[in-house]
C-alpha cells in the first residue's frame, strides 16, 4: 500500500472512531466502534490498490451514513443508561 493510501486509510478510520463516539445512545455508540475496529482489521491486509479503493469508497460512505445517524440521534436523545455512568472518560 503506497503511503498516500495508507495515511488516507488511517485518517479514514480515525474519522469513524471520533464520529461514532458522538452516537448519544450507549448500545449504538459500542456497536459502531466495535464493528468499525472489526471491518479494518479484517482489511488490514488486502494488497490490491483496486479493492483498496472500493473499501476506501465504502468507507467514505459509512462515515457519512454515521454523520447522519448521530445527527438523527440527538434530535432524539434518550435518558443514560446506568453503565454509562460508570464509565470513566478515556484520554
Amino acid at each position: 500500500m503506497a503511503a498516500s493510501s495508507r495515511a488516507q486509510v488511517l485518517d479514514l478510520y480515525r474519522a469513524m472512531l471520533r464520529e461514532s463516539k458522538h452516537f448519544s445512545a450507549y448500545n449504538y455508540r459500542m456497536y459502531a466502534v466495535r464493528r468499525i475496529r472489526d471491518a479494518f482489521r479484517e482489511n488490514k491486509n488486502v494488497k490490491d490498490p483496486v479493492e483498496i479503493q472500493a473499501l476506501v469508497n465504502k468507507a467514505k460512505r459509512d462515515l457519512e451514513i454515521i454523520r447522519r445517524q448521530v445527527h438523527i440521534g440527538q434530535l432524539y436523545s434518550t435518558d443514560k443508561l446506568i453503565i454509562e455512568s460508570q464509565e470513566k472518560p478515556r484520554t
